[in-house]
């Protein structure tokens, strides 16, 4: 797969044509969103995920989504080199994964807001909880083709996650020692 990090999300180009997620990618949707909420991970989806969208403009064998993440804890969310050891590990293991043909990521850390997190101390005004936008485009021959391979590279973009968080689980375990 190829893999991108960057400061800012581009905007999308093309327009976006009707959303593809229900029709095809509705399982590979549902099995990521669970895996996300498991125990396994560290992480929490920050956005509704609605699924790929169609990009018309390439006729339709082009679809995207965007997935936003958070730390499940406040404190994990405003530790920027956590961000940073995050990002590493997810292109190391995201460059291994799909073909870099049909399938790319694009990572960027933006400004996060945590819901029903607890309120700051007073002693950390000025420290920012961030959130890992990631926008997966898929590349096919036909419609059906782009919106499957979308499927496929979400559930990379799962198993990246999970084995992450593993990694940081030890990091942070380690830290605390």
């Amino acid at each position: 797969m190829r893999v991108e990090a960057v400061g800012e999300m581009p905007r999308r180009t093309g327009t976006g044509g009707d959303p593809a997620g229900e029709l095809g990618a509705g399982l590979a949707i549902k099995n990521f969103l669970a895996a996300i909420d498991s125990d396994d991970s560290l992480f929490c989806v920050a956005q509704p995920l609605t699924g790929p969208s169609a990009d018309e403009s390439a006729g339709g064998r082009v679809c995207s989504g965007d997935i936003v993440l958070e730390f499940r804890e406040a404190e994990n969310s405003r530790n920027r080199s956590l961000h940073f050891l995050l990002m590493e590990k997810l292109i190391e293991l995201l460059k291994e994964a799909g073909s870099q043909e049909t399938l790319e990521t694009t990572l960027c850390l933006t400004p996060g807001s945590i819901s029903g997190s607890p309120s700051r101390s007073p002693l950390e005004p000025h420290q920012k909880e961030l959130a890992l936008w990631m926008r997966l485009v898929a590349r096919g021959n036909s419609p059906d083709q782009a919106i499957l391979r979308w499927g496929l590279g979400l559930a990379h973009l799962q198993q990246a996650l999970l084995f992450t968080s593993r990694h940081l689980r030890m990091h942070l375990g380690q830290a605390g020692s």
